[in-house]
């Protein structure tokens, strides 16, 4: 069944029974479909003719009737093959062949009546091209048709002008039956898929009417009945049509849009272009404003125009925007005082970090005696002092900084100040021009009053930067008192940060930054793992912070855990995706070397998640201090012959670094930044790093340079012997994404040394 039922398509498809059927050429489907039906029919008409005439003919020596029908067979059969990439040529050649066909029985038949049947046949060119080619080849047809029409009258025959043709014994009973099949099956066939056509052609109509008009009903519902005002107009912006609402819009002290005139007597400010447009027009002494958007229909060939009343719209957003206005009033100023409040001068402050150059104080004066003057005048003089004092403020500083008011007792100044040593001076000034008595009303008011001062130096927010300066005014009652970041961290230490810090280690608080060790020329050779800690409570803590903490209270240990476990895993990570291992450093304090248990977890840790030991480099600090020096060095000893890194960290700085130096695996050091800085400058600093490297040399040991900040202070190093370096001159601390790209090429981004060509050979010098 399912072979049948495919059978069917195929054929069904094949002969574009089907009128939706449509073929890739612009020929409609029904004319292929009546040209492939009569070729086929005449096809096995001259199949069976060859078949039951083929011996007869051989026997009766009639032979040339065979190629006869095999050469109309081809001609058929090669029509078939064309008739749809080449349906008019096929459809010529079908009329041609018709006649020709014609002709050959006029021609090889001697008898009166038989030859007569050739321009019998050719009666039937006009029904094919009719169908298959259209009225004026039909017609043209018609006309050709003259010729057999005189041919059958005046009884002529091509047989008496030509040598005869031997005739079949049954040719009377061959060519009657040809004929018969072909004007009653052929065309007749022919003639049906025309009709079948014609009458699906009339439903398809006659369902496109039903439809158009229910497009009609709707184009009268949604355009000329609908509420909302429409304009159409043509691509020469001439209106078309209106609706009743746009008249009914537009009829009050505006042009009626008149069809025929242009949208722009109507709407001046219209653009094809433009998809929306608000307008404001005077109706009936009233302002109204307008919505105008625009829509291509019909192939873009016209535009609809929607007009839309939103006056009642406008004058809501025009409320609502002055009650944001009159909010965002209430929001940034003290009404009672009529100055700026603490939001505000947060936001300018915030300004500052993104425009301004130089160095931003925030200054908190504070009135000390505001108790005794609001138990002896009131609470309503308070502000106005306030303000007048703000006025006073206002004069000293300008345009370099904002006054505000923080509270209901202090006000703030944000200044700020190019030249770093005239900051005292500069707010010893501001605070010196406050007034010690403010008339208000008559009354002469005695204020006493003092400032807390705090820069933006550290890294803190804005929010943390105000709370400073209200901090430094409580400190003590000095008239000028500075923030200090030591005296607030270690309130924070004390209170908080041990208890949170334990936290944090189950809190997926702490996360880790690295920071790129690189050669002279730019070459990624490592990096250094830096512990880092954001807490929800506290924000950003510094490892300045947190570290010492840690070492206090013993959770040192648990940290250097936590950060090797994590350093190996993301190691294991960056393998797992292709990237060049190199080693990360990590620090390693005195009390992990105390830790009988350390080199155990260690060697764990590097076995469990599958990394070599060579990856992972041991950073001891010079300063840091062991229980027992001893098994600290065995700890050291055994784990640089496991395969670790041991590098000795802030070369320099303690008494024991030559010690360490002789008595502990070192493989590299690392010079401290305070011999580093401006070594090109300091003859000291550069004799010191002279000497370490010239002594690392002898002990065969790589030297390294922490805290590079500035390109000339890494040729000065390279013309020394130090070939690697860390600092900010290279790259600062950087995500795990950030250190995955460079692992990627091995090589820092748009680093652009040496700086001279003397460094130039020193880099390939040293590598």
């Amino acid at each position: 069944m399912i072979f049948i039922a495919k059978l069917k398509q195929q054929f069904s498809d094949y002969f574009y029974l089907r009128d939706d059927n449509l073929p890739v050429t612009n020929v409609e489907a029904w004319r292929i479909s009546a040209l492939r039906i009569m070729l086929v029919s005449i096809i096995l008409l001259c199949a069976i003719f060859v078949i039951q005439s083929a011996w007869r003919s051989v026997i009766e020596r009639v032979a040339y009737v065979i190629p006869m029908a095999l050469v109309f067979y081809i001609a058929l059969s090669s029509l078939l093959l064309i008739s749809r990439r080449f349906y008019t040529f096929s459809a010529y050649c079908l009329i041609g062949l018709i006649i020709v066909a014609a002709v050959c029985f006029n021609a090889t038949h001697q008898h009166q009546v038989l030859s007569m049947l050739g321009p019998i046949v050719m009666y039937s060119t006009p029904f094919v091209a009719f169908m298959l080619l259209g009225w004026k080849v039909g017609v043209l047809c018609i006309l050709l048709n003259i010729a057999p029409l005189y041919v059958l009258i005046n009884q002529l025959t091509l047989a008496d002008y030509i040598t005869p043709f031997p005739v079949q014994e049954h040719a009377n009973y061959y060519l009657h039956v040809i004929l018969f099949v072909f004007f009653n099956v052929c065309i007749p066939l022919a003639i049906a898929r025309s009709s079948i056509a014609a009458k699906r052609g009339n439903q398809f109509n006659i369902e496109r009417n039903n439809i158009l008009h229910k497009q009609a009903q709707l184009y009268h519902a949604l355009f000329v009945e609908a509420r909302t005002a429409k304009i159409i107009i043509d691509q020469k912006r001439k209106i078309i049509e209106a609706n009743d609402a746009a008249y009914a819009l537009l009829l009050s002290n505006l042009p009626t849009p008149c069809v025929g005139n242009e949208i722009e007597s109507v709407f001046p400010e219209f653009t094809v272009n433009s998809s929306k447009l608000v307008v404001n027009r005077t109706l009936g002494a009233k302002m109204k404003v307008f919505e105008l958007s625009a829509q291509p229909i019909n192939d873009e060939q016209h535009t609809m125009v929607t007009i839309q009343d939103v006056s009642a719209k406008a004058l809501l957003h025009k409320t609502l925007a002055v009650q944001t206005q009159v909010r965002q009033r209430q929001k940034l100023y003290d009404e009672s005082a009529g100055l700026p409040n603490r939001q505000w001068l947060e936001n300018k402050i915030a300004l500052h970090d993104d425009q301004a150059s130089g160095t931003l104080f925030v200054c908190a004066i504070k009135i000390n005696n505001a108790h005794f003057i609001e138990q002896k005048y009131g609470f309503l003089y308070l502000p106005k002092i306030l303000k007048k004092v703000a006025e006073i403020l206002n004069q000293n500083v300008g345009e370099r900084g904002f006054i505000a008011i923080l509270d209901k007792y202090t006000l703030g100044i944000a200044l700020t100040i190019v030249e770093a040593e005239k900051t005292k001076s500069a707010i010893h000034h501001i605070i010196a021009s406050l007034p010690r008595v403010v008339q208000i009303q008559q009354l002469s008011m005695h204020i006493d009053c003092k400032a807390g001062v705090a820069n933006n130096q550290s890294d803190v927010s804005v929010n943390q930067l105000v709370n400073n300066a209200l901090h430094a005014v409580t400190v003590n009652d000095a008239l000028i008192n500075y923030y200090e970041t030591g005296s607030h961290q270690r309130f924070i230490e004390h209170q908080e940060i041990s208890i949170l810090l334990n936290e944090a280690l189950t809190n997926e608080e702490l996360y880790v930054d690295y920071q790129p060790k690189v050669r002279g020329d730019g070459t990624l050779i490592g990096m250094e793992a830096l512990l880092r800690w954001n807490s929800p409570v506290i924000g950003r803590v510094s490892p300045g912070v947190f570290i010492p903490i840690a070492e206090q209270s013993g959770l040192v240990l648990k940290l250097t855990h936590w950060l090797i476990n994590h350093v190996c895993a993301q190691i294991k990570q960056w393998q797992g995706q292709g990237l060049q291992a190199l080693p990360v450093a990590i620090n390693i304090s005195g009390p992990d070397l105390d830790q009988t248990d350390f080199k155990k977890f260690l060697i764990n840790c590097v076995v469990e998640h599958d990394i070599k030991p060579q990856l992972l480099e041991l950073e001891l600090t010079e300063s840091a201090k062991t229980q027992n020096i001893p098994d600290a060095i065995e700890t050291v000893r055994y784990l640089a012959s496991f395969g670790f890194c041991i590098t000795l960290d802030d070369f320099g700085v303690g008494y024991s670094g030559l010690s360490k130096l002789t008595n502990f695996p070192v493989q590299r050091v690392k010079i401290d930044r305070q011999f580093i800085k401006n070594i090109q400058r300091d003859s000291k600093n550069a004799q010191v790093v002279e000497a370490i490297v010239a002594m690392c040399r002898v002990f065969k040991i790589d030297v390294l340079a922490e805290g590079v900040e500035d390109l000339r202070e890494v040729d000065c190093l390279l013309a020394m012997g130090c070939a690697s370096f860390q600092g900010f001159a290279f790259a600062k601390p950087m995500g795990k994404d950030q250190i995955a790209k460079l692992l990627n090429t091995s090589l820092m981004p748009n680093l652009k040394l040496p700086l001279t060509s003397q460094t130039a050979s020193l880099v390939h010098k040293h590598p």
